[in-house]
């Protein structure tokens, strides 16, 4: 997903979610010249760190 769009979606600025990526809490892959932030990387990470018991 797009900085822009991940920023839109979630009401940060894209300035915040640069700084999230930069400081590696935001997991993102460069496909060409764009940084995409990696959904899947974040999900993943957001269920391995749920309590399901």
């Amino acid at each position: 997903m797009t900085q822009d769009r991940y920023a839109q979606l979630t009401g940060l600025t894209e300035g915040q979610v640069r700084g999230q990526i930069e400081k590696g809490h935001l997991p993102s892959l460069k496909i060409g010249r764009v940084r995409m932030v990696n959904i899947a990387a974040l999900s993943q990470v957001a269920l391995e760190q749920e309590d399901w018991q």
